[in-house]
C-alpha cells in the first residue's frame, strides 16, 4: 500500500505524542520530567514496522485468495503480525545484549516483560488505528474488482449473443432437415437431435448466470457427439464423476464454459487415429477439472488469448475460489470451482 507523506507524518506526530504522554507518566513533577530526543524516533521506527507487517501479511494473503472484508479476518491479521512483532522485539534485545553495543547490559526478567508490555502497547495503538485505513483499501479494491468482473463478464454475454443465430430460424430449419432425412438414416436423425439440443441449451441459458451441473454435462455430451461425428476417433473423450448424481442438480456452474474448455483442447492440440488426444473431465464435489495432454499443432492456433481470462471473471461472480491452470510440457489442465444452490 503506497503510502502519502502525510501518513508518515501523522505517524510521526502520533510517536511524539506517545513519547510525551509515556514520560508524563513517569514524572510525577516537573523536575522529573525528560524527554529523551530519540524516544519519538525509536516509537516512530516501531510503528513503521507495525504497519509494514500488516501490509506484507495482507498482501499475502491477496495473493494466496485468502482475504476477506470480514472483522474476524482483520482480528486475525491483527494477532498474527503482532506475534511477529512481539517475537522480533525479543529478540532484538537478545541481540543487544550479547553484542558488543550492550556489553553491561543485564536483562532481568522484569525488564523483559516490560519491555514486552511496552512493544505490545505500541503495537495495539499503531494496529487500532491503521487496521480501519487497510479495511478501506481492501473494500475499495474489491470493488473495483467486481466492477471489472462485471464488466467483462457482460462483454462475454454479450459476445456470445452476437454469435447466437436467431433461434426460430435455427430451429425451422433443424425440423425441416430432419423431415428431408430418410426415416431409415438413423446416424442422420441422432446428428440432428444432438444438434437441436445443444442449440436449445444455449438459446436457454444464454441470460443465465449460472447452471446446475447436471445440465452443462448433458450439454457436453450432446457436443461431444457432434465433435466424434466430425472427427471420428481422433479425439476420445472420457468422464470421472465423483459425485452422487443427486447432487450434480445442487452444485451450479456458468453454461458454456465446458464447452469452451474443450474447444480450445481441440483448438490447440492435433489429435488423429494413431495418436488420438484424450480429454477428460472430472466431476468432484467442489470443482470440474478438464484435462488432457500436450499435443501441439505444428502451427499454434490463431486467437485473442482471453479466453481463460473470460473465464476467470465468469467463475468470479459466483465463487471466491480461483480458477486453477496447470502447464506443463507433458500437461494441461483446468479446474474449475463449484457453487452450490443456496438452501
Amino acid at each position: 500500500m503506497r503510502k502519502n507523506p502525510w501518513f508518515y507524518l501523522f505517524v510521526f506526530g502520533l510517536s511524539v505524542l506517545l513519547a510525551l504522554y509515556t514520560r508524563l507518566n513517569m514524572a510525577a513533577t516537573a523536575a522529573e520530567f525528560h524527554l529523551y530526543p530519540d524516544a519519538p524516533f525509536w516509537i516512530f521506527l516501531e510503528a513503521l514496522l507495525v504497519v509494514f507487517l500488516l501490509d506484507r501479511l495482507h498482501a499475502r494473503n491477496v495473493r494466496r485468495g485468502r482475504a476477506s472484508g470480514q472483522a474476524r479476518y482483520f482480528f486475525g491479521l491483527l494477532w498474527r503480525a503482532g506475534l511477529v512483532f512481539l517475537v522480533a522485539g525479543q529478540l532484538l534485545v537478545a541481540l543487544v545484549s550479547v553484542s558488543p553495543v550492550g556489553r553491561g547490559f543485564h536483562p532481568t526478567w522484569y525488564s523483559v516483560v516490560r519491555s514486552g508490555f511496552s512493544d505490545l502497547f505500541v503495537y495495539l495503538l499503531v494496529g487500532s488505528f491503521y487496521l480501519p485505513l487497510l479495511y478501506q483499501q481492501h473494500a475499495a479494491q474489491a470493488r473495483t474488482e467486481l466492477e471489472r468482473l462485471e464488466k467483462e463478464s457482460a462483454q462475454a454475454r454479450l459476445q456470445a449473443l452476437h454469435q447466437h443465430v436467431d433461434p426460430h430460424f435455427l430451429f425451422n430449419n433443424l425440423n425441416i432437415l430432419a423431415a428431408l432425412i430418410e426415416p431409415g438414416n438413423a446416424a442422420a436423425h441422432d446428428y440432428v437431435t444432438h444438434l437441436a439440443s445443444l442449440y436449445r441449451y444455449l438459446v436457454r441459458t444464454r441470460q443465465q448466470v449460472a447452471v446446475p451441473v447436471a445440465e452443462e454435462l448433458a450439454f457436453l455430451r450432446d457436443y461431444q457427439f457432434l465433435l466424434q461425428r466430425r472427427f471420428g476417433a481422433a479425439y476420445v473423450f472420457e468422464e470421472d464423476i465423483r459425485v452422487e448424481s443427486a447432487a450434480l442438480h445442487t452444485l451450479l456452474i456458468p453454461p458454456g464454459v465446458g464447452q469452451e474448455l474443450l474447444t480450445n483442447a481441440l483448438k490447440h492440440n492435433l489429435g488423429s487415429r494413431a495418436r488420438p488426444l484424450r480429454v477428460r473431465l472430472t466431476v468432484g464435489p467442489e470443482s470440474l477439472t478438464v484435462a488432457h495432454a500436450r499435443q501441439p499443432r505444428p502451427a499454434p492456433a490463431v486467437g485473442e488469448g482471453s479466453g481463460l481470462a473470460g473465464l476467470r471473471a465468469r467463475l468470479a461472480l459466483l465463487h471466491d475460489t480461483p480458477v486453477q491452470v496447470l502447464d506443463t510440457p507433458q500437461q494441461f489442465s483446468v479446474t474449475l470451482p463449484l457453487a452450490r444452490l443456496a438452501g
